[in-house]
């Protein structure tokens, strides 16, 4: 993922809604999201799209309703490696039984192990936020957040839109009755304009790369925004997961949609 949105929410109906757009080079090879078959390595079975090289993922769900969001950082980590892959977190806080703050607590002596990385996670106890720059992490307050390749709420312009894209959806949500599919056709992430070069992010990239990550969508040749998903879940444990992939062009597929009660 990078580039998400999430409305939390505790004591509402719907405690969370979030919205991420996966962005990846095009020669990349990936599965699409779907339910990976239990193993003996990995006993719990998880929904989640699969990176073909590495073996991982950038976002996951299991059946008990906990969810796993991973971003990279850009900024002070352009060129470095890890020795492990990133996408081993999402899964790795999905296969073990742990609450989300032993979880943190047991993964930080290693957290130098991985590439730069944000990891948000989501359980009965709340939404938290930590990565490779803030280790201590924190819980994420009720409220709007955004997040792309840095900090949580770092204003950078797509990320400052998508949470206003996310408030103007919460209001006409609250007045009208809405259904989890009516995320997918909701207008969140999916702006494909550039910023302009006054408001551009410097993050280490050339000033071409600069401009064509600014938009949301992600258009070009050889790297694009692949896919977009749309989690809603329900206070009674109800999860509706759906996701569509992107052509180069931005062009949205039908949403695959997943729904099961935690």
């Amino acid at each position: 993922m990078c580039l998400c949105v999430f409305n939390y929410r505790p004591g509402h109906e719907w405690p969370l809604l979030l919205v991420a757009n996966r962005d990846e080079f095009l020669d990349r090879p990936a599965d699409p999201m779907h339910w990976w078959d239990p193993t003996e390595q990995r006993p719990v079975p998880v929904l989640a799209g699969r990176d073909l090289k590495a073996g991982g993922t950038w976002l996951a769900a299991d059946p008990a309703g906990r969810i796993a969001l991973l971003t990279n950082i850009r900024p002070g980590h352009l060129g470095q490696t890890g020795q492990r892959s990133r996408g081993e977190l999402p899964l790795a806080f999905l296969q073990q039984p742990h609450d989300i703050a032993t979880f943190h607590q047991s993964l930080r002596p290693d957290i130098d192990q991985y590439g730069g990385f944000n990891l948000v996670l989501f359980d009965a106890q709340g939404l938290f936020w930590f990565s490779s720059d803030h280790p201590q992490g924190e819980w994420l307050t009720p409220g709007i957040h955004g997040l792309s390749n840095d900090a949580m709420n770092t204003p950078w312009p797509k990320v400052a839109l998508a949470r206003e894209q996310m408030a103007d959806c919460h209001q006409r949500m609250e007045t009208t009755p809405w259904l989890p599919d009516d995320l997918a056709i909701l207008p969140i992430l999916a702006d494909p304009h550039t910023q302009s070069d006054a408001h551009l992010p410097d993050t280490g990239v050339p000033l071409d790369w600069e401009r064509t990550l600014s938009a949301q969508t992600i258009t070009s040749e050889r790297y694009a925004s692949r896919c977009r998903t749309w989690i809603a879940v329900h206070r009674s444990g109800r999860l509706q997961v759906s996701e569509a992939q992107l052509s180069p062009d931005g062009t949205m597929a039908e949403p695959r949609v997943f729904a099961w009660q935690a």
